[in-house]
């Protein structure tokens, strides 16, 4: 066959030789066709043993023949032995090259191993020998919409609708397949062609009511909206789903301009859920009350839309008094007097029956100061009342409150504080709750919480895991604590608590099966903090891995949708595959994975310059030259070579180990020796972090992980920050610029400062893209020529070429500097544009370090910490690390700590050293 795969290359070397045999090798006695008939039942029956007994019974009197030899390997893959299923696969191919039914096994046994393309070849090579058999046509149909070859698809269900038209599958998939190529006309006529043989006089099932909707989408993807609202209406009697139907119609309604009717649509469904919120916000919409947004991104309503809003939601919280909406809502557009009196109302109901949420409610509301200072003195209102008169005011009778009010407004005082950044007074409200209730566990999770937030991870850890023990059924506080856990550093009682939940034989290994992403990025984290790579990529490739079986789950589906007609789902759920890897787990793990390779490499070079430094006895920090480089690398592939050679022999006694348990052990029914072997093939599943770890090439693979970021998320900053940093120590300049670009966009986007500017300028640079912008103008002008990473002669031969383009780009923009301006200069700018931003001085002073700067010069640049605006504990102890690096005497450091502990007094690292 013409295929270029390694599964085909020397496998079947020699096999046309055997081409010429004659048939009657193959050909087999009446008797010996009969059991062959047998062992294809017991294969599609799932009697496996049975139908392996049967394939070896022909194979004792016709040893070479191929299909036996290909369904014995086909029985031997349901076994799970999957070694010895390829070898008779391919035996059986061997023997007959032209029977489709060895091609076709073929193929199935490569789909099992998901090589689809190998599949695919297999399939296509079947259907040279068997061009209509519909069973190989069918396989190869799932395999092309799970590769997204919408073509293949499309022209592969034609040729099967042509073979069995009496099929509504068949007409439903070539559907499919026109709508996913765009071809809307086709779908459609496909769609009312095959409508037409319906029984019209038949009451319409489920069914036929999907297809009705799906044809329905159809018209919508075609851009026909007018089409697509009539066809509604004249289905909407045979549909099912009538909920979709009210949300399609209002959709469809405001895009043709017919408010008043999108707005009797939402009433529809508001009645049917009215704490929808979508519903709520299509409904202002229809009705013309959406808010505005002002040069700061906040919301604002006009005087006529305030009187109106108030009206509706007075009147849907008068006719259903348990809409919680209709009582929140008016929050987000009353002011001053008016929103004092829905505000008090709403929290006194809210308090009265103990919501611990309540705060979380009014988060969204702290974007505007004057209704935050609103909010505190009501709360500290009602804080005094209650212990002085047990009433919310004095205009309430005296003791009119329960004592359990007073707790949870302790608790939402407590959170105020805590979120306005004053943790001594929250702790000293906490303390005071407790004190009333000493079981109240949110009042210790809310103490857990500002201590975390305050980086002190430990304490934090301890109070939770005290809470934890105070409901040891409650799984929320369990899941929190193996998290808290976690940062502290607290592995064994993290793998402990997480435990608890999990069943006594199992192990946390079923974490993998389970798919608990949550708990491998925590515990990855954990591992990267303790540079520990080789956990920390076992826990991020899981990840991964998880994407990919979730990507794989799909072909499940292929079949299921189009029988039960969930055609809308099924398209929705094909178009939601192609960005399945944009979801924030992936992007997580993805970003931890490229800086866990960065760390690698860095850590890799520093090691082997200092190698080098001590045994030549000399004190030099410079970077490695280019023939030293080379040397490296020739070490590291021999260093790999070897540990490949130690794999694959490790992997061939493992191979050989498990084929002799299956044939040793072939009528062995015991449960626990199958649950051992599922638990063994869980464990072999989990990737190897050791191996990972030890990648003599780290850059290749953060690289591979970055192009899938910049795929997947390619509108996250982050992404293009850590593409910047693994190009600029591959000395790729123009991928290290493209990266740069693509992130300044992006921020400029995302900052409110430049709404207004045609090209990001040094106010609104992000600091790290500063600090990557210095590195690439150092790298080009050729003041960084010793810079350790990759380097060859076509990049030296191109460094003019290289020059010249990044010359030209960066006269485009305003970030980079200017072809006559120092880059000492151009970050002394960058410094004076950002002097009350902690991060960006920070940067400012990492670049003035690398520039040749000075330690003086450095804390110059960081300046005075109390005078800055808006300073985070997190933003503080990387700009404490950097000191730390300074060649600063002992005085220094103990002064900027001391300053740091008075405005983070909680902060562990900012703490007075023990007497």
């Amino acid at each position: 066959p013409a295929s270029t795969s390694p599964h085909f290359a020397g496998d079947l070397k020699g096999a046309r030789l055997h081409d010429m045999a004659s048939k009657s090798s193959q050909e087999l006695p009446k008797r010996d066709q009969g059991t062959f008939k047998t062992v294809m039942k017991c294969y599609e029956q799932k009697q496996y043993k049975k139908g392996l007994r049967s394939a070896e019974q022909i194979l004792k009197k016709n040893p070479n023949h191929g299909e036996t030899l290909a369904m014995k390997g086909l029985i031997l893959n349901c076994l799970k032995r999957k070694g010895e299923a390829e070898q008779f696969a391919k035996k059986g191919l061997f023997a007959n090259l032209k029977s489709h039914v060895c091609w076709h096994v073929y193929g199935l046994i490569h789909r099992s191993e998901r090589r689809y393309q190998d599949a695919i070849k297999c399939y296509q090579n079947a259907l040279k020998y068997d061009k209509d058999n519909l069973l190989i046509l069918k396989d190869l149909s799932m395999l092309q919409i799970q590769r997204k070859d919408h073509d293949g698809f499309q022209e592969t269900r034609r040729k099967i609708l042509l073979l069995k038209s009496d099929q509504r599958i068949n007409w439903i998939a070539y559907a499919v397949g026109n709508h996913l190529l765009g071809d809307y006309s086709k779908c459609l006529h496909i769609l009312d062609t095959f409508i037409k043989t319906l029984d019209s006089n038949k009451v319409w099932d489920y069914q036929e009511s999907e297809m009705f909707l799906y044809r329905n989408a159809v018209l919508q993807d075609k851009g026909d909206t007018k089409a697509a609202l009539e066809d509604l209406n004249k289905i909407q009697k045979d549909v099912r789903d009538i909920q979709y139907v009210l949300q399609t119609k209002a959709k469809l309604y405001m895009q043709l301009g017919n408010n008043s009717k999108a707005a009797d649509c939402y009433k529809s469904l508001l009645e049917i859920n009215n704490e929808n919120m979508a519903y709520h916000h299509g409904l202002q919409q229809a009705k013309g009350l959406s808010p505005a947004l002002d040069q700061k991104g906040n919301q604002t309503y006009t005087p006529d839309q305030i009187k109106q809003l108030s009206q509706m939601y007075l009147s849907i919280a008068e006719s259903d008094k348990y809409c919680s909406y209709a009582k929140r809502f008016p929050l987000s557009f009353t002011t001053g007097n008016q929103f004092r009196e829905v505000c008090d109302s709403y929290m006194r109901s809210k308090l009265r029956k103990g919501v611990p949420s309540l705060f979380r409610e009014l988060k969204a509301l702290y974007q505007d100061p004057q209704k935050v200072a609103t909010i505190e003195s009501l709360v500290i209102g009602y804080y005094n009342n209650l212990k002085h008169i047990q009433a919310f005011s004095p205009k309430d009778p005296k003791g009119s409150e329960t004592p359990n009010v007073l707790l949870w407004v302790i608790y939402s005082l407590a959170s105020h504080y805590e979120f306005k950044k004053k943790p001594l007074k929250a702790l000293e409200l906490i303390a005071e709750g407790i004190e009333h209730t000493p079981t109240a566990i949110d009042l210790y999770v809310l103490k857990a919480r500002t201590y975390k937030h305050n980086q002190d991870f430990q304490k934090a850890y301890e109070i939770l895991n005290y809470a934890r023990e105070l409901d040891l059924a409650d799984r929320y506080l369990n899941t929190k604590c193996v998290r808290y856990a976690f940062r502290a550093g607290k592995v064994s009682d993290a793998e402990r608590i997480v435990k608890l939940f999990l069943r006594e034989s199992d192990t946390l290994d079923t974490l993998f099966e389970m798919q608990a992403m949550w708990y491998e990025l925590a515990a990855a984290k954990c591992h990267l903090k303790a540079k520990d790579y080789a956990r920390a990529l076992t826990s991020l490739y899981s990840v991964d891995k998880h994407f990919e079986d979730i990507y794989e789950d799909q072909f499940d589906f292929h079949t299921w949708c189009l029988r039960k007609t969930t055609l809308r789902a099924y398209v929705d759920m094909l178009r939601y595959q192609e960005t399945l890897r944009g979801h924030r787990f992936f992007k997580k793990a993805g970003l931890l994975i490229v800086s866990t390779y960065v760390d690698i490499y860095d850590n890799l070079s520093t090691s082997t310059q200092t190698k080098k430094s001590s045994t030549l006895g000399e004190q030099s920090t410079k970077p490695l030259t280019a023939k030293e480089r080379r040397a490296l690398k020739k070490r590291q592939k021999r260093l790999a070579a070897k540990a490949k050679k130690r794999e694959e022999a490790k992997k061939e006694a493992e191979r050989n180990r498990e084929n002799n348990l299956h044939n040793n052990n072939a009528n062995d029914q015991n449960s626990n020796s199958q649950e051992s072997q599922l638990k063994q093939r869980l464990k072999e599943s989990i990737p190897d972090g050791k191996k990972l770890a030890a990648d003599p090439k780290p850059l290749e693979a953060a690289t591979k992980m970055v192009q899938q970021l910049q795929k997947y998320a390619p509108n996250d900053l982050e992404t293009h920050l850590c593409a910047a940093k693994v190009y600029s120590r591959k000395n790729k300049h123009l991928l290290h610029l493209q990266a740069i670009k693509r992130a300044l966009i992006i921020h400029q986007k995302q900052n409110s400062n430049s709404r207004t500017s045609d090209h990001p300028t040094p106010t609104t640079i992000h600091p790290e893209l500063h600090s990557s912008i210095v590195s690439l103008t150092k790298a080009i002008r050729g003041q960084d020529q010793d810079k350790p990473g990759p380097a060859d002669k076509e990049s030296k031969a191109l460094a003019p070429l290289i020059k010249k383009i990044f010359t030209l780009e960066a006269e485009q923009m305003d970030a980079f500097p200017k072809s006559n301006q120092t880059l000492l200069n151009f970050n002394d700018a960058f410094l004076d544009s950002n002097q009350n931003s902690l991060p960006h001085r920070t940067a400012a002073a990492r670049v003035r370090v690398s520039l040749g700067a000075s330690s003086s010069d450095a804390l110059e640049a960081i300046g005075t910490l109390e005078r800055l605006q808006n300073v985070t504990v997190t933003d503080a102890l990387e700009a404490y690390k950097f000191i730390n690096t300074l060649n600063l005497d002992e005085k220094q450091v103990t002064d900027i700590r001391t300053r740091l502990h008075a405005m983070f007094p909680l902060t562990p690292e900012f703490q007075p050293p023990a007497p």
